[in-house]
């Protein structure tokens, strides 16, 4: 695991602030693109740290209404329970941008357990892995 400096402390960007509005517009581009249709997402977590952010959120279809997979390469996993409502991504910021370098589509379980050790991320960021 990548340990955290002590002293270094996860930060949540508040709602309307420009940080999150760039993390989140930035984490909607994989998952609108695999969906077909755009989204909207109600934060469940988000944490940034040393230029690493992590988002852990429900997703909305753009008019509220649930994620619908119809239509997607997600429809049968779905219609046997195996697709959640849920949305995780881990990113880094690069030259001012907010880049995804891994996610997960309608998750079931821990998908980012590995991801501070794949992506040498803090694990601070990830709920479960820092003794939550």
């Amino acid at each position: 695991m990548t340990a955290t400096p002590a002293g270094d402390a996860a930060h949540v960007p508040p709602p309307g602030s420009p940080e999150r509005a760039a993390i989140l517009d930035a984490a909607r581009v994989p998952v609108a693109r695999e969906l077909g249709r755009p989204v909207r997402f109600v934060v469940k977590r988000l944490q940034v740290l040393d230029g690493w952010a992590f988002l852990h959120a429900s997703m909305l279809g753009a008019g509220g209404q649930p994620v619908d997979y119809r239509g997607t390469r997600y429809q049968e996993a779905a219609a046997r329970g195996h697709k959640s409502d849920r949305y995780a991504a881990l990113l880094r910021q690069r030259q001012g941008a907010w880049q995804v370098l891994a996610y997960s589509v309608g998750p079931t379980d821990m998908a980012w357990a590995d991801w501070n050790t794949r992506y040498a991320a803090p694990v601070a960021l990830f709920p479960g892995l820092d003794g939550e």
